[in-house]
C-alpha cells in the first residue's frame, strides 16, 4: 500500500488508464450553468456533452474551482488508506483549486490529526500539470515518503512546458479571457493563437499566431525542436478537445521526429475544454535530463 495518496482537480489531464493504476484521486472543477451547476467528469463526462448543453443554453456558462467541503471530504476518504496526501492543484494564478484545497486542509487538521496533508501549487494546467502529478504519483506508488515524493513532482515541475493552439477564439472571449472584436477578427481570419502556461510564471503567456491548423501544428513540433532537440529522451503528452484523429496524427509526428522514452495521448477534461473550446491541440513535454 502506497505510504502516500495523490490528488488533483480535473484540470489535469492524465490518460484514465494512468488514474486507475496509481490511483489518483481527482476533485472535480464546477461548470455553472444558470440553472444548474455539473461536476466535471460526474455530471459531464465528456467534453461532447459540455458543447451540447453549450449550445442550448441561452447563457454562457462560467467555471468554478472545488469547494473546500469537496477536497474535505476526498481526504476523509484517502485517510482511511494512507498516512499521507499530496494535493496537487492547478496554477494558483489560474484557479482558486489552491486556495479551497489549502483551506480543505485547515479544516481536517483537527478531524484527521494523525494525516499529513501538504497542497502543491503545479504552476501550470492540462498535460504539464498532468506529468507533475504522475511523477507524484509513481514516486507514491514505489513507497516514498512524502519528502521523496513532493521532490519527485517539484524536479518535473522544474522542467515541464505545456503549450497548446486554439481553433477559435470564441470561447475565450465568452469566458472574458479576450476581448470579443480580437476573437471575432481572429476567427474571421482564422488565426490560431498559440500559447504555453509556463510553471515559471504560472500564467497563460502568447508564443505566437499562425494562420491555419497545419501552420499551427509545426509550429507545435517546432517550437519542442528549438527547446529540446530531437535526440534527449523526451515524456510527451499529446491534448487535444473533440479532436481525437487530428490528435493522433500529432502522436505519431511526435513519435516519428522526437527519442520519446512516454509518449500519450489524453482528451482535456469538459471543464477545461470549457475555457479553450473545441478542436485545440496541444504538447506537454519534459527530459529527465534538462
Amino acid at each position: 500500500m502506497a505510504k502516500v495518496g495523490i490528488v488533483a482537480d480535473t484540470a489535469v489531464s492524465i490518460p484514465e488508464e494512468l488514474i486507475r493504476e496509481y490511483d489518483i484521486q481527482l476533485v472535480p472543477l464546477l461548470a455553472i450553468f444558470t440553472n444548474n451547476t455539473y461536476r466535471d467528469r460526474t455530471d459531464l463526462k465528456t467534453p461532447d456533452e459540455l458543447f451540447e448543453l453549450i449550445n442550448k443554453s441561452d447563457k454562457f456558462p462560467t467555471s468554478s474551482a472545488p469547494p473546500p467541503a469537496d477536497y474535505l471530504e476526498v481526504y476523509r476518504q484517502l485517510s482511511q488508506k494512507v498516512d499521507s496526501i499530496l494535493c496537487i492543484t492547478i496554477s494558483a494564478d489560474l484557479s482558486m483549486s489552491f486556495k479551497s484545497a489549502t483551506m480543505a486542509k485547515k479544516m481536517a487538521q483537527s478531524e484527521l490529526p494523525d494525516v499529513n496533508i501538504q497542497v502543491f501549487d503545479s504552476r501550470t494546467t492540462v498535460g504539464a500539470y498532468g506529468f507533475i502529478a504522475l511523477a507524484a504519483a509513481r514516486a507514491a506508488a514505489s513507497g516514498q515518503e512524502m519528502a521523496q515524493v513532493i521532490e519527485a513532482a517539484s524536479k518535473v515541475k522544474e522542467r515541464v512546458t505545456c503549450i497548446f493552439m486554439f481553433d477559435t477564439l470564441s470561447y475565450l472571449a465568452k469566458s472574458g479571457r479576450v476581448g470579443r472584436t480580437a476573437a471575432l477578427m481572429g476567427n474571421m481570419l482564422s488565426i490560431k493563437p498559440i500559447v504555453e502556461v509556463p510553471p515559471s510564471t504560472g500564467l497563460v503567456e502568447p508564443l505566437g499566431r499562425v494562420r491555419t491548423k497545419s501552420k499551427a501544428v509545426k509550429h507545435l513540433l517546432e517550437i519542442v525542436k528549438q527547446r529540446m532537440g530531437t535526440e534527449k529522451p523526451l515524456h510527451v503528452m499529446v491534448e487535444h478537445t473533440c479532436s481525437p484523429d487530428e490528435a493522433e496524427g500529432l502522436k505519431q509526428m511526435v513519435g516519428n521526429q522526437f527519442n520519446c522514452v512516454e509518449l500519450l495521448l489524453c482528451e482535456f477534461n469538459p471543464v477545461a475544454a470549457l475555457i479553450t473550446g473545441p478542436r485545440n491541440l496541444g504538447l506537454s513535454f519534459y527530459s529527465d535530463g534538462a
